[in-house]
């Protein structure tokens, strides 16, 4: 037992960290579906409860249906991950975050890649609790605490943008290009492979007046992700209990460290969003000697210090706080009413805090990405610090961030601990790293089989998928007297039966294995 129990902490912990280093495409939330038990109905305002609550709506945490309700909840290492793409099929999606080395694009298939990718949303979110503890005490109300970590991330770019990331100095932005003899040619589209291979000096303007400004290169173009260490406190009670109508309110309050923040967005040729903090784990730096600061570089990892042990235990760069609060309607004891609003705060970033210059894009060295996956490139494909890079980067103090703050509307139909049905709509409240581009729309439920299985299912769009549908889709097992509970969940079952199905593709898992329950009856059985 204590073997397999290694194994799916080890697994869980390596999905979550894997999904992160191998997606080229930062995050946004997709509804913060995070409990399994909540992934694979697809909605949750009026369904969490416990410590699965915090972040969606603390007031759920003064429910307490009956006697057999627990009084202690106590989870570890839950996962949800999910990655979206509205161009690449399943089978790309799966071979970029588990074998992106199968991929070696020839000139032809990164020109093919341009037009594939341009304009199009490709989003991730990456869930992983350490802890959950929820504690329910009659006539007081409920407490929880959750340790996790969140990663969020989105990119939309223009034709302009993607054409360089996949053909680095041979994009047609360049106007001159310089071989490895040192000659200088105009970069014609119609140069044969033969020639572009010989770029070895880069793509550049030879009069960098022409060259455009970082506004004009990624208008209408928007690169987002923020990763969160999160420490969450909640409270949920009833305040009106009749017949006919119960209220419940709750609040809660989230300590964050910040890991990694990149929030680029362009519009009407201007920078509006140009914030960059990563934790000294990535290995960005402005050189030794911080009097005399370098272009901005990445170095290779710490010796000694494995990839996974690095991410997981990476330096946080930013410090803030944020809070939750909630309210909901039980009327006729079946039939719940419930709205929140989460994640209102903000967080400082005081630690690698970088704002991208608004001069011009000059020149750039690397012959663009090989393969889906920008974490698996090497500075032969782009370059992301230092001379002739993508990006020129300047220090700050500080960067101050709002958090991505939404409100939750929801509600649902129980019907006998049978059938629970219901929907949620989650509109953001602010165009931050991390939250929705649009309002997300979600219907779904539960089925309870029999005292053993529950089966969950939905349908939601919106969000950071524009036009996409979901089906989200998930078993949970419950022991014989519900003191423990397992399950796996999929945001979407389409997307493994067929590729770019309803607008996109949408790879996800969530899982669950180690919740346990302890309730009131088994407490006094002890005695």
């Amino acid at each position: 037992m204590k073997t397999l129990l290694t194994q799916y902490c080890k697994f869980t912990i390596f999905f979550s960290c894997i999904l992160f280093l191998c997606f080229h495409s930062p995050i946004f939330a997709q509804s913060d579906l995070s409990a399994f038990t909540a992934t694979g109905r697809g909605v949750a305002t009026t369904f969490t409860t416990d410590y699965q609550t915090i972040g969606i709506n603390p007031a759920n945490l003064g429910f307490r249906r009956s006697f057999r309700d627990p009084l202690l909840t106590i989870g570890f290492f839950e996962q949800s991950s999910s990655f979206f793409s509205g161009a690449l099929s399943r089978g790309d999606i799966i071979k970029t975050v588990l074998n992106p080395s199968d991929f070696n694009f020839s000139l032809e298939e990164k020109a093919r890649a341009v037009p594939k990718l341009q304009n199009r949303a490709l989003a991730a979110s990456i869930d992983f609790m350490i802890v959950g503890v929820g504690l329910s005490i009659p006539k007081v109300g409920g407490f929880a605490f959750s340790m996790r970590d969140k990663i969020q991330f989105f990119t939309r770019l223009n034709p302009t943008v993607t054409e360089i990331a996949f053909l680095g100095h041979n994009a047609s932005y360049f106007p001159e290009v310089e071989l490895s003899n040192g000659r200088i040619i105009p970069n014609s589209p119609n140069l044969p492979d033969r020639i572009r291979e010989q770029v070895v000096g880069g793509g550049f303007y030879n009069n960098p007046q022409n060259a455009k400004s970082y506004g004009e290169i990624l208008n209408d173009s928007r690169l987002s992700a923020a990763w969160y260490r999160e420490y969450n406190f909640s409270y949920g009670t009833k305040i009106i209990d009749q017949y006919n109508l119960a209220v419940h309110i709750g609040g809660g309050v989230k300590l964050l460290r910040g890991i990694a923040l990149i929030d680029l967005l362009a519009e009407n040729n201007q920078l509006v969003q140009d914030n960059i903090s990563l934790s000294p784990t990535f290995g960005l730096t402005f050189g030794e000697d911080p009097d005399k600061p370098t272009a901005p570089g990445f170095i290779n990892p710490e010796v000694g210090a494995s990839r996974f042990r690095k991410y997981l235990a990476a330096t946080p760069v930013g410090t803030g706080v944020g809070f939750d609060m909630g309210i909901n309607f039980v009327i006729k004891k079946n039939l719940y009413f419930g709205a929140a609003l989460t994640n209102i705060g903000s967080i400082n970033w005081t630690g690698n805090a970088y704002k991208l210059s608004n001069g011009r894009l000059e020149q750039i060295e690397g012959s663009g990405l090989n393969t889906y996956n920008i974490f698996a490139a090497s500075e032969e494909n782009i370059r992301f610090g230092g001379d002739k890079s993508l990006f020129q980067l300047n220090g700050v103090n500080e960067i101050r961030t709002q958090l991505p703050s939404t409100l939750r509307i929801g509600g649902s139909y129980e019907y006998f601990r049978t059938f629970h049905i219901g929907f949620d709509v989650i509109v953001p409240l602010n165009d931050v790293s991390g939250n929705f581009n649009e309002v997300w729309y979600g219907i779904g439920g539960d089925w309870r089989v029999n005292r053993w299985f529950k089966f969950s299912m939905g349908f939601n769009t919106g969000g950071n998928q524009g036009n996409k549908v979901n089906i989200p889709m998930g078993i949970t097992y419950n022991g014989s007297r519900r003191w423990y509970e397992m399950g796996i969940a999929t945001r979407d079952i389409s997307s493994y039966v067929a590729s770019n199905f309803a607008g996109g593709t949408t790879v996800s898992f969530a899982s669950g294995f180690l919740r346990f329950k302890i309730n009131e009856i088994r407490l006094r059985k002890a005695r």
